[in-house]
């Protein structure tokens, strides 16, 4: 009897209440991931009309996304535990009602507040789903399987960040943006229905251990007061505000005291102790660092293509798909690749194609989308290359005993590194536009403020008309020239992280 068929032989006996149906599991579980993972890639290039619906401005609309992301990684966080307490099957189902109810919860609401909760509703769904639909493809796929496992896993998780763009924005421009939390309830039904008809009940078999509800508090509160000085920094003048400065202040004490909370229970929401591994560290700093300029960017870029450029929400979600023709491609042959090849000369290689990417990015008011795609399809190249060779390098010191929490504690790190990059880039963008547009007003002669706004008149537009119009004009290019600096000051950053 061959090995593979002893292995098969021992999953369907392990499983006991019956076989399962795999291609109905893999669609349905991949289905539920993927629509979880909509729900946070399909707002990226509707910002204006989420800020319009909610009568708020495109910058406190971002925090439908930063909020998304912080229960994303709780959600990451809490998915071992409620496994032990719940099962695999019975916690998918809980999974998907959430996240149902988050969607209904978006429909209903018309604040910017309300949403809020209704996004972290839907964020921590969809960070259960993370690790539990991995689970759930390793656990019932043959050995032999087991890296079109992972290939299915990881682009039902990036697929929808390249395309949910686009489509959320095509709805917003043909319907209505809302629409997208309509169409994630009956796909969130699908997959609930395909799961529960091919999977077997899986009770739990022992008691699962004490829930650190200390630590999530913690965490909880001091992701949130952290979040709180990040979205709301640039609006108070930063540490000059003793409002930040309380935030800030209780962000760091918060989160102190969770990691040594962390470290010292005897049973952690997360095993910090890991970081101390050189590999574990460093490997898990780099991933976090691309994994963030990734997610940024891919944030901003829409949302400048809207401002500047003028484009409405389905083409600038158009402009991130060039990222998947080459990343899903060179993400399903990576494990292949890093088996013959250096994971750490892959690693650099990642980096390298990031910085050359942003390096030969260059944007204006009059650029179109041929010229954005080369940069694109680089992009694309480095977030492919980007998660193989560094998880397991993150992975590759750790006891076999230890693998699931070292996973879940490095996937909650990468996620909760999504805020400080989103943030810090719309801030370093939003700061530089304000610094350039003040030089270029300072450096501009009142003659030829005078022959252009003598120019408008003529056209038909009143003095006042004429003024707004050359500030607009002079904003555009700030937020340009702001652009492409914070483009140079990534390439920088990955340079440097290549070496």
């Amino acid at each position: 009897m061959s090995a593979a068929s002893t292995d098969d032989r021992a999953r369907a006996s392990a499983q006991g209440e019956g076989r399962v149906a795999i291609v109905p599991m893999t669609i349905g579980s991949c289905l539920g991931l993927a629509v979880g993972a909509f729900c946070g890639g399909s707002l990226q290039s509707i910002y204006p009309y989420i800020a319009g619906s909610l009568a708020t401005s495109s910058d406190h609309a971002l925090w439908t996304l930063t909020y998304f992301l912080i229960h994303w990684a709780l959600g990451i966080a809490l998915m071992p535990w409620f496994a032990k307490k719940f099962g695999f099957k019975r916690l998918f189902a809980i999974s998907m009602v959430l996240l149902s109810i988050g969607a209904a919860m978006g429909i209903v609401v018309h604040s910017l507040m309300p949403m809020i909760v209704a996004r972290g509703v839907q964020g921590i769904s969809a960070g259960l789903l993370v690790p539990l639909v991995q689970t759930l493809l390793l656990r019932h796929f043959p050995r032999r399987l087991h890296a079109l496992a992972t290939a299915l896993w990881s682009n039902s998780m990036l697929v929808p960040f390249f395309f949910g763009p686009a489509l959320g924005g095509w709805l917003a421009t043909n319907y209505s943006w809302v629409d997208i939390f309509w169409l994630v309830i009956p796909i969130a039904g699908v997959a609930l229905l395909l799961v529960q008809i091919s999977l077997p009940a899986d009770p739990p078999t022992e008691k699962p251990p004490r829930f650190d509800i200390v630590g999530l508090v913690l965490l909880w509160l001091g992701l949130i007061c952290l979040q709180i000085m990040l979205n709301q920094g640039e609006q108070f003048g930063w540490f000059a505000s003793p409002f930040i400065e309380r935030y800030t202040l209780f962000a760091v004490l918060l989160l102190g005291c969770f990691i040594i909370w962390e470290l010292t229970d005897s049973a952690p929401l997360l095993e910090l102790r890991f970081i101390a591994n050189r590999n574990f560290g460093f490997g898990l700093l780099l991933l976090c660092l691309g994994w963030s300029i990734f997610v940024g960017w891919s944030s901003m870029l829409p949302l400048w293509s809207e401002e500047v450029l003028g484009l409405n929400g389905w083409w600038g979600g158009v402009l991130l798909i060039p990222l998947a023709v080459t990343a899903i491609p060179i993400a399903s042959v990576m494990g292949h690749l890093a088996r013959r090849l250096s994971l750490r000369m892959l690693a650099a290689g990642c980096f390298i194609f990031f910085a050359i990417a942003f390096v030969i990015a260059f944007y204006n008011p009059h650029v179109g989308l041929p010229q954005t795609r080369l940069s694109e399809l680089l992009q694309g190249i480095a977030v492919g290359m980007l998660f193989v060779p560094l998880t397991m390098i993150i992975l590759s010191d750790i006891p076999p005993e230890h693998l699931a929490a070292a996973s879940t504690t490095s996937n909650f790190i990468r996620l909760a590194s999504d805020i400080i990059g989103v943030t810090m880039l719309e801030t370093l963008w939003q700061r530089q536009t304000e610094h350039v547009a003040t030089h270029m007003r300072d450096a501009m002669h009142p003659r030829v403020v005078h022959h252009w706004a003598a120019q408008l008149h003529h056209a038909g537009l009143s003095h006042a008309q004429a003024g707004a119009v050359l500030g607009r004009n002079l904003h555009l290019q700030a937020e340009t020239w702001s652009l492409d600096s914070a483009l140079r000051m990534s390439a920088y950053i990955c340079v440097a992280a290549a070496l």
